[in-house]
């Protein structure tokens, strides 16, 4: 369960306003859960709160892999664009991470192999895809496992780096490689076997769904290059 879950209403309404802003220009955050460390980890939902299809942008899972958390920024700063979907974005799912510049959880796990579907263990500590002791044994995990229980998204999009391709094997293919035309990269299957990935449980949870992996090239996004994958995100969550 998410518990208590902190709401952060991102646009006022001045004292002349309507009692209720325009569903386009509505942005509320949420405190989703926790990290290790006890960072939190912020859901902002932007759009049409009513809206179908739901979609999901997330920015970062790796720490070392920040070139997504650029694109979300150009996502939020396009929310007053977006009419017919209900898409929720989460700059970092692993903030400890990130600050730390390090791939792994303050715990030393992988958290994209800490997920439930297929997970297997039996590597060491030391090793750099440590799943973790056990499936969902990580607050940013379960954090992530029960928002998507409550949001149930058609459509997620994960971003990471450095492999330079979109995974288009995992849930509704066509989507993945839609984006893939739409910022004028390759396709790819690579990494499709591998064990409690979010996507592949996100996929086994609600089949019919489509969750993918965007691998941004090494480095730094240009300031063009994100702007292009914010529009590409938000044009297939909006015809998915």
């Amino acid at each position: 369960m998410l518990g208590s879950i902190a709401i952060v209403v991102g646009v006022g309404v001045a004292a002349s306003a309507p009692a209720e802003p325009p569903a386009s220009i509505a942005a509320e955050s949420q405190v989703i859960g926790r990290s290790v460390q006890g960072r939190p980890i912020t859901a902002v939902q932007l759009g049409d709160p009513a809206a179908e299809p739901v979609a999901l942008v997330v920015g970062l899972i790796h720490g070392d892999e920040h070139a997504g958390l650029r694109v979300v920024d150009r996502i939020e700063a396009r929310a007053d664009e977006l009419q017919e979907v209900q898409l929720w974005v989460i700059p970092s799912v692993n903030p400890d991470g990130a600050r730390a510049h390090a791939r792994k959880n303050a715990h030393g796990v992988d958290l994209n192999r800490n997920f439930p579907y297929r997970w297997r263990g039996g590597l060491p500590h030391s090793d750099g895809y440590y799943p973790g002791p056990e499936p969902a044994s990580e607050p940013e995990t379960r954090a992530v496992i029960d928002f998507v229980r409550q949001i149930k998204p058609q459509i997620s999009i994960w971003y990471h780096q450095p492999w330079g391709a979109v995974l288009a094997c995992h849930g509704r293919p066509a989507l993945a490689a839609r984006y893939a035309k739409l910022v004028r990269m390759r396709t790819s299957c690579r990494g499709k076997g591998l064990r409690g990935t979010v996507i592949s449980w996100e996929n086994a949870e609600t089949p019919g769904t489509s969750a993918f992996v965007v691998e941004l090239p090494a480095g730094k996004i240009r300031a063009r290059a994100a702007r292009r994958h914010a529009g590409a995100a938000i044009a297939v969550a909006e015809g998915g």
